[in-house]
């Protein structure tokens, strides 16, 4: 995962309301089409009729303006990302280009595996979003700077946020939380094996073969 410090970029403005996974990625794109879900996603605002089979490209969303093209910050609006535990809606957002989603909700799972993605939600108040969503509209580059926790708009203005220690530090150093626990593998095999030979009758149990370490077939 690429790491993230700072970023620098346009922004994409877009302060729809509730926006869900299913709009992000919609199922049946899943289902069929899983390797153009970048392509496919946003498809009910994305193309006209919302098809992005028949539809051509519906040029007031603004992912598909000209002008945003090359933006990797992306300004919504409340509750963005509501709606299932679809951990394909980040993964599409983040082939799209975006590294940073500015808003004044998300939903929680949504938000979680957002980070997994590499993305950096970030949380402001719902008038600054809303303020820094209209200076966006005439264009300029914002600023993201993840060790200093600040936004700064084309303006100058300077916005502080907050985020997790734990998550801040995954995405500075670039990894998930899988590619995290991968650190730990030599303590967390060491850890197992002692357990095994002081808890036999547990790994039994569980049909554990302590000669390959794993589970039974």
């Amino acid at each position: 995962m690429e790491r993230f410090e700072v970023l620098k970029s346009q922004a994409v403005p877009w302060l729809m309301a509730n926006v869900d996974t299913d709009c992000i990625t919609p199922m049946k794109r899943l289902l069929l089409d899983m390797d153009n879900i970048a392509y496919y996603s946003f498809e009910p605002y994305r193309f006209v009729n919302g098809d992005g089979d028949k539809g051509a490209l519906n040029m007031d969303f603004p992912l598909n303006m000209e002008r945003n093209k090359d933006a990797k910050i992306m300004i919504t609006g409340e509750n963005f990302g509501c709606g299932s535990s679809r951990e394909t809606a980040p993964e599409a957002i983040r082939k799209c280009g975006i590294r940073c989603l500015i808003g004044s909700s998300f939903g929680g799972i949504f938000t979680k595996n957002c980070y997994q993605q590499g993305i950096l939600p970030v949380k402001l108040p719902e008038s600054i979003v809303v303020k820094i969503a209209e200076e966006a509209e005439t264009g300029g580059i914002f600023e993201v700077d993840l060790p200093k926790e600040t936004v700064k708009t084309p303006s100058g203005e300077t916005y502080q946020f907050e985020i997790d220690k734990a998550r801040k530090q995954a995405l500075l150093e670039g990894m998930n939380d899988v590619e995290r626990t991968m650190q730990y593998k030599e303590k967390i095999v060491q850890y197992i094996e002692q357990d095994m030979q002081k808890r036999k009758w547990l790994y039994a149990k569980t049909g554990i073969d302590e000669n390959k370490g794993g589970a039974k077939c």
